[in-house]
């Protein structure tokens, strides 16, 4: 009997250690989410956006880098915290204030063109809007008018009997008459298709006058760079849809902002 009780008691130690060794490669769920926050915390003060893939491979050899359905979840309780926000599909931003244009700036125009074309998509923006984020205000602004191809001419014929001065895709070489004014527009026919009500994204618009800069000469380059790093560095911007309008004019982040004194993204 008493060799029965100690071949018990091995079997119950073996037990024990199996499953010391079955917790050491699989960690407890709230340890994983301990580990995950912290590491967030850690990306956080490095820079203002990291992507899905950056805090996976920041994770190393922790099993939850190997659990992205887990990870995800994760992330989302760490949203709910406010530990980071969404910054667009795959991103993720310490910044808690979301980057928002003023409306006010183009509520005439857009009432406008919402009363003569209510059927027709297009949205605008314009350079007034980035004034909160310049170091000197821009004197004369300019409205730009996106509109689908088929509208473009109609829309810049309404405006020209309104008083408007009105350019149609311009280019740098069409361009040279063109006069910034409080009653200036710019119209870019459109091909691609797009929401109207939940455009024009911050985002968007820093691409887009980038790409306008090099062809209008609306402000000096390296101030336009600097507007652009601080409203992203200072507000939360859908840094997804901005990588993607960058590559779609095969363009980069350091085109857009200047070059990085301090990362702006952790992207792998």
């Amino acid at each position: 009997m008493e060799g029965d009780g100690d071949e018990s008691h091995r079997l119950w130690i073996g037990h024990g250690a199996f499953l010391g060794i079955f917790d050491f490669m699989n960690p407890a769920p709230s340890s994983m989410k301990s580990e995950l926050f912290s590491l967030l915390r850690e990306l956080a003060g490095a820079r203002p956006y990291v992507s899905f893939a950056a805090v996976r491979s920041a994770l190393g050899s922790s099993p939850l880098g190997e659990k992205p359905g887990l990870l995800r979840e994760y992330l989302s309780e760490a949203m709910d915290k406010k530990l980071i926000h969404d910054a667009g599909r795959g991103w993720y931003s310490s910044l808690a204030t979301t980057a928002v244009l003023d409306p006010e700036a183009t509520a005439p125009l857009r009432g406008m063109l919402a009363r003569r074309f209510p059927f027709l998509p297009h949205y605008v923006w314009s350079t007034r809007q980035v004034n909160p984020w310049t170091h000197h205000l821009l004197g004369k602004s300019v409205q730009f008018v996106q509109v689908e191809r088929d509208g473009e001419d109609d829309v810049a014929a309404f405006l020209r009997k309104e008083g408007w001065s009105v350019i149609i895709n311009p280019t740098t070489k069409t361009a040279r008459d063109f006069a910034p004014g409080e009653r200036s527009a710019v119209i870019r026919g459109i091909r691609r298709a797009f929401d109207p009500a939940t455009e024009p994204k911050v985002g968007k618009v820093l691409v887009d006058l980038m790409l306008e800069n090099s062809r209008l000469g609306l402000m000096d380059e390296g101030e336009r760079q600097e507007m652009s790093r601080k409203l992203v560095t200072t507000h939360r911007v859908e840094m997804a849809g901005l990588l993607a309008r960058l590559g779609k004019h095969r363009l980069d982040l350091v085109g857009l902002v200047g070059a990085e004194s301090k990362p702006i993204i952790g992207e792998k």
